[in-house]
C-alpha cells in the first residue's frame, strides 16, 4: 500500500507463533502503525500491559501447546485490572467452534476475528476500534477510575451535541452500566424503559431486569427474561439469571437445568460451572457434578485459577459418583479419575499443605473399594475440634467418617460446619448444599449403601413401614441409582398395606419407573421389573 498515513498509534500484538506474527507485524506496516509491540509469551504480555499503556491490543487464541491459551489471557488481563475501557482489544482465533465464540464474547472484546483474514479485513476491524476508543476516550478514562458522576454528566452534555449522534447508543448503553454499578436502580429503571420506548435494545432490557431483581420484582423479571432467551446476544444473561430466580424459590431443578443450557453454550465460564457444581450436589446429581468439576480442571488448567481445590473437588465427585453408580466399568474408571486427580495434585502443589485433605480421599476411596475398614483406620485419628478454614474440607471429612460408621466424630464435624455456617454466611448456593447434607446425614445412621442393604433385610422380614422408610431416604439421597429405586418400586407394589399418601405413592412410583425404565439393568434385576411390570406376586428381593 503506497502513501499510508504513518500512525502513532501503541499496538500490542500477542501471539506465540512465528508465521502469525510476521503476518501481523507486516500488515500492520502496511496500513501505516508503526509502533508495533510482540509478546511471544502470555507472562511477557502481562508484563508489558503493566509496565505500558497501549491503544490497542491484538490477541491470538492459538497459543502453543500445553499453555496458557488466548482466553485465559484475556481472561487474566480482565481480572488483573490490565484492561481498561480505553484500550480496544480485538480477539483471533482459526477456532470458531461456537462455544469458544460464546465464551470469548462474555469478556467482551471489541472484536472477533476468525483466521484466516486478508488485511482489509484487519484494517476494517482496526480503524473500526481505534476511531471509537479515540472519540469517547475522556469518557472511557472516566469509567477507569470510576468517577461515575463527572462520567454521566459527560454522556449528557454529549447527548446534547447532535454531531455525536453517531454514538448515541453507545453512550446510553455506558449511562445505563453506570447506573447500575452505582445501585441507583429505581433511575435505572426509568432510563431503560426510556430507551425500550425509542428501540428495542436488548442491553436496554437485560438493564431493566436487573432494575427488577434488584428490587424484589421478581415476576416482572421472569415475564421479561422469556423474551430475552429468545435473543442470541441475550441468552447467556436470560438463562444465568433464570437460574438464579429459580434457586431463590427453591426450584432447584430448573436452576440446574438453566446452568446446564448455558454452560453448554459457554462452557469456559468457570463461575458458573462452580454455580453448576453446587447446584448438581443440591440435587444429588453425581453425574452432573462430575462433569462440571472435569470441565472446571480441563479450562482452569494453566491459567490464574488453576488451584488445588479443583483436583481436590474433582476427586470428590468422582469418589460421589462412584458410589452412586452400580455399573462396575463405570465404577473403575471412576476410581481411575480420583486417583489420576490426587496424583497430578501432588505434583503440582506438592509444596502445599494438603496432607489431611488427601487422607481424607484415601480413605473415601477405600470405602468405595469396599475396604471398610481400612477406610476407619486411616479416619480415626484424625481432628474433628479443630477451626474450620475450608468448609468443602470439613465436609468432605464428615461424609468420610459417617460413611464409614464413625458417627459421633461425624456428628461432631457437622455441629461445627451448621454454626460455621451461622456465623460465616457462606455462598448461598454452597450453604443450602452444606444444610442439606447435615440434615440428610443426621437422618442415616449409615451411608447409602448400607442404608440400602438394612432396608432389604427389613423387606424380607416383612418390616413394611421400616423398609419403606429407608428405601425412601436412600432413593432420596441416591435418586438415580436404578437398584435403590427398584427395591422402592418393589416395596410400593408389593406392601399388603398402604405406606404413604396416595399423592407420594403415585409420585414415588412416576419417580422410581423412570430411573428404572432408563437404565441397564443387570440380569436379576431386570427379572424383578419385568415381574412388577407383569403384577406377578412378591419377589425374593436381593441387596
Amino acid at each position: 500500500m503506497e502513501n499510508v498515513p504513518k500512525r502513532d498509534e501503541r499496538i500490542l500484538i500477542i501471539d506465540e507463533q512465528p508465521l502469525s506474527q510476521s503476518y501481523l507485524r507486516y500488515s500492520l506496516e502496511q496500513l501505516g502503525y508503526q509502533n508495533t509491540i510482540i509478546a511471544d509469551k502470555p507472562q511477557i504480555a502481562l508484563n508489558l500491559c503493566r509496565e505500558n499503556k497501549f491503544d490497542l491490543i491484538i490477541c491470538s487464541y492459538n497459543q502453543a501447546d500445553g499453555k496458557k491459551d488466548g482466553f485465559q489471557l484475556f481472561e487474566e488481563l480482565k481480572l488483573a485490572g490490565l484492561h481498561k475501557l480505553s484500550t480496544g482489544i480485538i480477539f483471533i482465533s482459526a477456532e470458531t467452534d461456537p462455544t469458544l465464540v460464546h465464551s470469548v464474547i462474555e469478556l467482551q472484546p471489541d472484536e472477533f476475528l476468525a483466521k484466516p483474514f486478508v488485511i482489509k479485513d484487519l484494517q476494517l476491524r482496526i480503524e473500526r476500534v481505534l476511531k471509537r476508543k479515540h472519540q469517547l476516550r475522556p469518557l472511557y478514562q472516566l469509567i477507569d477510575t470510576q468517577q461515575y458522576d463527572t462520567a454521566v454528566q459527560l454522556i449528557d452534555e454529549q447527548l446534547a451535541d447532535a454531531g455525536q449522534r453517531k454514538w448515541f447508543p453507545l453512550m446510553l448503553k455506558l449511562k445505563g452500566d453506570i447506573l447500575l454499578t452505582q445501585h441507583q436502580f429505581a433511575e435505572a429503571e426509568h432510563f431503560f424503559l426510556a430507551m425500550l420506548n425509542i428501540q428495542p435494545f436488548s442491553w436496554a432490557k437485560m438493564g431493566l431486569v436487573r432494575c427488577y431483581v434488584q428490587q424484589g420484582r421478581e415476576e416482572l423479571a421472569l415475564q421479561e427474561l422469556e423474551s430475552l432467551l429468545l435473543r442470541t446476544e441475550s441468552r447467556l444473561f436470560a438463562l444465568d439469571l433464570l437460574s438464579e430466580l429459580e434457586f431463590k424459590q427453591q426450584r432447584y431443578q430448573r436452576a440446574q437445568q438453566h446452568l446446564i443450557d448455558a454452560a453448554d453454550l459457554a462452557p469456559r465460564n468457570l463461575f458458573r460451572q462452580q454455580k453448576l457444581l453446587q447446584l448438581s450436589r443440591l440435587n444429588h446429581d453425581y453425574e452432573t457434578q462430575y462433569r462440571a468439576a472435569k470441565d472446571m480442571v480441563k479450562y482452569a488448567r494453566y491459567s490464574v485459577f488453576e488451584q488445588p481445590d479443583l483436583y481436590l473437588n474433582l476427586a470428590r465427585a468422582s469418589i460421589d459418583f462412584a458410589l452412586a453408580s452400580e455399573s462396575e466399568e463405570q465404577h473403575s474408571r471412576l476410581n481411575r479419575q480420583a486417583n489420576q486427580s490426587l496424583q497430578t495434585l501432588q505434583k503440582q502443589f506438592s509444596k502445599q499443605a494438603l496432607s489431611e485433605q488427601q487422607q481424607v480421599l484415601q480413605a473415601r476411596l477405600l470405602y468405595l473399594q469396599d475396604h471398610k475398614d481400612k477406610a476407619k483406620a486411616l479416619l480415626r485419628d484424625l481432628k474433628t475440634d479443630q477451626p474450620i478454614t475450608s468448609l468443602e474440607d470439613a465436609l468432605d471429612k464428615a461424609k468420610a467418617l459417617h460413611e464409614v460408621g464413625l458417627t459421633d466424630a461425624a456428628e461432631q464435624l457437622f455441629s461445627q460446619i451448621s454454626q460455621h455456617c451461622k456465623q460465616q454466611q457462606p455462598d448461598p448456593l454452597l450453604g443450602a448444599y452444606l444444610q442439606q447434607e447435615v440434615t440428610e446425614r443426621r437422618q442415616m445412621q449409615q451411608g447409602p449403601r448400607e442404608l440400602n442393604n438394612s432396608a432389604v433385610q427389613l423387606y424380607q422380614r416383612g418390616h413394611w413401614e421400616q423398609a419403606f422408610e429407608a428405601f425412601t431416604l436412600a432413593h432420596k439421597v441416591m435418586p438415580k441409582n436404578a437398584g435403590i429405586a427398584l427395591n422402592l418400586l418393589q416395596t410400593l407394589l408389593t406392601s399388603p398395606r398402604p405406606l404413604c399418601a396416595p399423592d407420594l405413592r403415585y409420585r414415588l412410583l412416576q419417580q422410581c419407573e423412570l430411573v428404572v425404565a432408563g437404565a441397564t439393568l443387570k440380569p436379576e434385576q431386570q427379572r424383578r421389573y419385568e415381574q412388577l411390570k407383569s403384577k406377578q406376586q412378591p419377589l425374593q428381593m436381593n441387596g
